[in-house]
């Protein structure tokens, strides 16, 4: 939003003190997690809490998700997410991170590992892909937003309608539509982990394989199973799969608050 705030709120897990050196924390980058759509940040805080024993974990209520704001003039595109990425890794004093994307947080977390490679040193894409056109499962799940936002009581707290009724709309008048994001995705430069679910019909088997083809850095991982909730319905699996494609190996089992989060709101400007 040109020259308006946007207050995000975001979710921390911290490394218990036994888990690794103070010089190995302030070497490891921190993983930064965002949520698919009608979610918050906090539909990561299984896998963030398997993560969290070497590592700084956050995880990003999104722009009109949890308790995050929502934009006064409907500005939810990819690139608004991204601007508030970019916007609250300043905030935060991140300067290289671990990003991981589910869902409708992949598309923001390609867009910011291919123009912003600096803040990126892995990337991981669960279950989201780059094509623009809709897969049958972003379809269905369209369709039941498009349905909720006309019934009272069907759309999550503290997510902003307006999505919902730009989705009814766009489909309505055929042009449901996702920012094309295979260019991007091509000029990927980093180490890419891409997590799919085995039933999942978001992202199916053959654009997984394409997103492998068409990526030299990337490789997939398939957990049978389970379709496109995976962090979720997998978060040990998850968090074990996010571990070893970024994590040093660590056998700490206790987190700093496990079972409770730091929270906080972080005032970012809009690009």
């Amino acid at each position: 939003m040109p020259g308006d705030g946007l207050r995000l709120r975001y979710h921390e897990w911290r490394p218990c003190a036994v888990s690794a050196s103070p010089l190995t924390i302030h070497h490891s980058p921190p993983i930064v997690l965002l949520h698919g759509i009608t979610e918050s940040g906090l539909a990561w805080r299984a896998v963030a809490e398997d993560l969290a024993d070497r590592r700084r974990v956050i995880a990003i209520d999104a722009r009109g998700h949890g308790e995050s704001g929502w934009s006064v003039d409907e500005a939810y595109a990819p690139d608004a997410h991204f601007a508030d990425l970019v916007n609250a890794l300043a905030a935060l004093g991140i300067e290289r991170c671990v990003l991981a994307g589910f869902s409708m947080g992949g598309a923001v977390a390609t867009i910011c590992a291919a123009a912003r490679p600096d803040l990126v040193e892995r990337l991981a894409i669960v279950d989201a892909y780059p094509a623009p056109e809709l897969s049958p499962g972003s379809l269905r799940v369209a369709a039941w937003l498009a349905a909720a936002c006309d019934s009272a009581g069907w759309l999550p707290a503290g997510f902003d309608p307006a999505i919902a009724r730009r989705l009814r709309d766009d489909l309505a008048a055929g042009a449901a539509r996702r920012l094309d994001l295979w260019p991007l995705w091509e000029a990927l430069q980093v180490p890419v982990l891409v997590v799919r679910g085995a039933l999942s019909d978001v992202l199916t088997a053959a654009a997984a394989a394409e997103m492998v083809r068409r990526q030299p850095h990337a490789r997939l991982l398939t957990l049978p199973g389970v379709g496109h909730q995976i962090p979720s319905q997998r978060p040990l699996e998850l968090g074990r799969a996010l571990a070893s494609a970024s994590l040093p190996p660590s056998s700490c089992s206790q987190y700093q608050g496990k079972g409770a989060i730091l929270s906080e709101a972080i005032q970012t400007a809009s690009g």
